[in-house]
């Protein structure tokens, strides 16, 4: 797939040229590259919010045209309505495909019970933390149980410790559901320690410069297994890769 943008001053800039990318059932796979590479453009045309310019996606066979029911979408910001609860905001996707009210309340009730939040239906956003508010986020996009996971940067603004945890928790979801998970992130340690295999794009426009099997054993946590050996020699090969697209994208900058 191709994707081109109207350019500020005129003509047309690429952000992405000729990407090829398959992703099985049920595996959980991260992009990774220099900012600007088009690592979000290709979660926005998967999920059908902007079209290709060249090229296609397609999803279980089918060609995507416009927005699937299968997926789920995990932004870096959350999308929490600042005048509804935690129980409202996890109900608003259920409702808005037609479930009934009461159906809708008792399945996000147990999707906010999934995420730690037991307690805490009738908080307002702006009551919790940054990572109580994620974690809501997550729910909200679990709660109708789609087949497909993108995930954009989705924990990048948290501390550490609340990264870890959060990332600990996804892993325990995706073990017991085993969605398949697009997950986009700037964090190669994060891409290694949560995938079946990390993707490395090239600087703009983006292609596809590399694909990496992560066998490291699962279950993982996402702090200990930074030391294992094995994790410290796959970091090595994949940011040599890696280092090559940021460097020339920082390069292109200066000019």
């Amino acid at each position: 797939m191709t994707k081109r943008f109207p350019a500020p001053h005129g003509g047309l800039f690429t952000a992405l040229r000729e990407v090829s990318l398959e992703v099985a059932r049920g595996e959980f796979v991260s992009l990774v590259g220099p900012s600007g590479c088009g690592k979000s453009t290709v979660l926005g045309l998967v999920a059908g919010l902007i079209p290709p310019t060249g090229g296609s996606i397609v999803l279980d066979g089918e060609p995507v045209q416009g927005i699937s029911k299968k997926l789920g979408y995990l932004f870096q910001r959350d999308a929490l309505l600042p005048w509804k609860t935690v129980l409202e905001n996890v109900t608003l996707g259920p409702l808005f495909r037609g479930m009934e009210r009461e159906e809708a309340h008792e399945r996000a009730k147990v999707w906010i019970a999934k995420v730690g939040l037991v307690g805490f239906e009738r908080y307002y956003p702006a009551q919790l933390s940054g990572g109580m508010r994620k974690r809501v986020a997550l729910a909200q996009t679990l709660v109708y149980d789609p087949e497909i996971l993108l995930m954009d940067e989705p924990f990048a603004a948290l501390d550490v410790q609340t990264r870890n945890l959060m990332e600990n928790e996804l892993l325990e979801l995706w073990g017991e559901f085993h969605k398949t998970v697009l997950f986009v992130t700037h964090d190669l340690e994060e891409a290694i320690a949560l995938s079946d295999r990390v993707i490395v794009m090239t600087a703009s426009p983006g292609k596809v410069k590399a694909s990496y099997r992560i066998d490291l054993p699962r279950p993982r946590n996402v702090v200990e297994i930074r030391f294992q050996e094995s994790f410290s020699r796959l970091y090595e090969v994949i940011w040599k890769d890696l280092k090559e697209e940021v460097m020339q994208s920082d390069e292109r900058r200066r000019r």
